[in-house]
């Protein structure tokens, strides 16, 4: 089978750099036209299945794409829920718990957030939800549109790197990745691959 990942567009709180896990924000204008770009690219691309996180962002992205064929919602495969920590940028992060947010930094496997959710938590629940996608399409293409967390997470497990590889992985959006699947062997045929390719593209 083959998979295509995609990001969710931007949303004003990309925009602001702050940490929403599920906060239940929609996309911008700019993620709109992100959306709109990637619909116009999957046009050509033979894809027999779409799945989403169940969140409004993601969601939203996906139905652009879509454009009317039905899409899955796995509430498996949302981002990391950051607990008290929700709404809040780097900065009010660090200035609210200088100690609590230099505790996470350095042990972010195992340390939870301030009433949020354990990283393994997250990873196991994550990784879960893209297995059984794999369970139910093999031999098929099919497309997963998430998060950045929640897609280092499935980029961390179909690569066998583990959850410790979690910051090496970056989804961009108005991107996509695609990963062929094989029993044990994963071939990746790009990864953050520009849905629209622009001169001069930084």
């Amino acid at each position: 089978m083959k998979i295509y990942f995609v990001r969710h567009g931007e949303t004003d709180m990309n925009a602001r750099n702050m940490f929403y896990g599920w906060y239940d924000a929609d996309i911008n204008e700019k993620g709109i036209a992100q959306a709109e770009e990637l619909r116009a690219a999957f046009e050509t691309i033979h894809i027999d299945a779409i799945y989403s996180s169940d969140l409004k962002r993601a969601y939203h992205t996906a139905e652009i794409i879509a454009n009317g064929r039905e899409i899955q919602p796995v509430p498996e495969i949302r981002e990391l829920y950051y607990g008290d920590w929700e709404n809040r940028t780097w900065e009010e992060m660090s200035e609210a718990d200088l100690e609590e947010w230099h505790g996470w930094l350095t042990d972010w496997v195992d340390r939870r957030m301030p009433n949020g959710e354990a990283f393994m938590e997250f990873y196991d629940r994550v990784t879960r939800g893209l297995e059984q996608i794999i369970k139910e399409n093999k031999g098929k293409h099919v497309l997963i549109v998430s998060h950045n967390g929640a897609l280092s997470a499935m980029h961390c497990h179909l690569t066998g790197a583990g959850p410790k590889a979690f910051w090496r992985f970056n989804s961009k959006q108005g991107h996509y990745s695609a990963v062929w699947v094989s029993g044990e062997k994963r071939t990746y045929d790009c990864m953050n691959y520009p849905a629209v390719w622009k001169e001069n593209r930084k």
